[in-house]
């Protein structure tokens, strides 16, 4: 059965540096056609800008046009009548001529803005997918004397829930990221575009509303990749659960307007820095699940007794049906739940999800800490 399995373990390997590989060209052609694309987006900008140009001075022709053709048929010059009249004509002609070219290229600049997104949420896309791949390369490629704890030892069922769960966060983790700061900053460049614009026309006024909203939406983009980093490895945990708690408080009280408080009790110096991790990462995803369905506040209890790690998290939220929302979480490819109870199963642990309508939620779970 080990044979069996080392030999799945090589041929997984292989296939996944295969696909690690192919990724990394597909991700380089697409590089190279964003720059590409990026190169005449910001080529067009500059056109525009010089056509813009072109039409104000031919709307100050045309207008200097007509007044000498008032001032001439006044006096009576006919002769001058005419060539100001032909002038003014022929600006009227360049003018039409150059807002209909400013007209088109305005088309293909939003073309090529939205071709420069596609392709920066594909190479986006394309990079977190080669995360995943590595993750669960690593994951294979783990020495064959790792274990999780005394009580999980490694075999095809643990490494199955392994694949599943790293596949499944790397997924969650570039949705989010796309649909969060991906868009904020894609909507930052808008922003200061239009405010380039603002500037080059001199309405000042609408180039300072342009820039601070961009400063604004940075700011969000900021909080939101600092809410990402802080979820990928929670800041401080290798030293005790006190810190990255702390910092959920202010993460939370910032982006949601959520009061979070916490009680520690055992002594939790006693758990091992592996299972600390995976017990945080869980508490973290109930705990943003709450934030995001309404809750105001959110209590955290963290208990270490008989080498056994307990937490809970209630809140006073929205509350769900927990079948019923597995249910359509996978529906529409969503998995918090199923990653919370993955990882405290691949750590020996057990959960509890329990939840009232309209009167919140209460997540428990609790695990063995064997690990030193």
């Amino acid at each position: 059965m080990a044979d069996k399995i080392v030999d799945i373990e090589e041929r997984i390997s292989r296939s996944l540096q295969e696909s690690l590989n192919e990724l990394y060209l597909l991700r380089q052609e697409e590089t190279e056609r964003l720059e590409d694309v990026k190169e005449r987006a910001h080529a067009l900008v500059l056109e525009l800008r010089e056509l813009a140009a072109a039409i104000d001075q031919a709307i100050k022709d045309y207008d200097q046009s007509r007044e000498e053709l008032m001032q001439s048929s006044k006096r009576g010059e006919i002769l001058d009548e005419k060539a100001s009249y032909e002038r003014a004509s022929e600006f009227m002609k360049m003018r039409g001529s150059l807002e209909e070219r400013h007209r088109l290229l305005n088309v293909k600049k939003e073309e090529l803005l939205q071709e420069e997104h596609r392709l920066e949420r594909l190479v986006s896309r394309s990079e977190n997918m080669g995360n995943r791949l590595r993750m669960v390369l690593n994951l294979v490629s783990m020495p064959e004397d790792f274990s999780v704890s005394d009580d999980v030892i490694r075999n095809t069922e643990t490494m199955q829930t392994a694949f599943h769960l790293a596949e499944r966060e790397a997924i969650t983790f570039a949705r989010e990221l796309h649909d969060g700061p991906t868009q904020t900053f894609s909507a930052v460049g808008l922003m200061l575009e239009a405010g380039k614009e603002y500037l080059y026309r001199t309405d000042y006024e609408k180039a300072q509303e342009e820039i601070e909203r961009a400063l604004e939406q940075t700011r969000n983009g900021l909080n939101e990749i600092r809410a990402f980093l802080f979820n990928l490895s929670p800041t401080g945990i290798q030293d005790g659960f006190e810190l990255p708690l702390k910092r959920l408080t202010t993460q939370l009280r910032q982006m949601w307007g959520c009061k979070l408080s916490f009680t520690l009790s055992g002594n939790l110096d006693d758990v091992s820095a592996s299972i600390r991790i995976g017990a945080f990462k869980t508490l973290h995803q109930a705990v943003i699940n709450a934030a995001r369905h309404g809750a105001t506040e959110i209590k955290v209890s963290i208990a270490y007794s008989q080498k056994t790690l307990k937490i809970r998290v209630v809140d006073n939220g929205e509350g769900f049906n927990v079948e019923q929302e597995k249910q359509a979480a996978k529906e529409r490819g969503s998995y918090g739940l199923s990653n919370m109870e993955d990882r405290v199963k691949m750590l020996g642990g057990k959960i509890s999800i329990t939840s009232i309508l309209k009167k919140g939620s209460n997540v428990s779970f609790s695990i063995p800490s064997l690990m030193t």
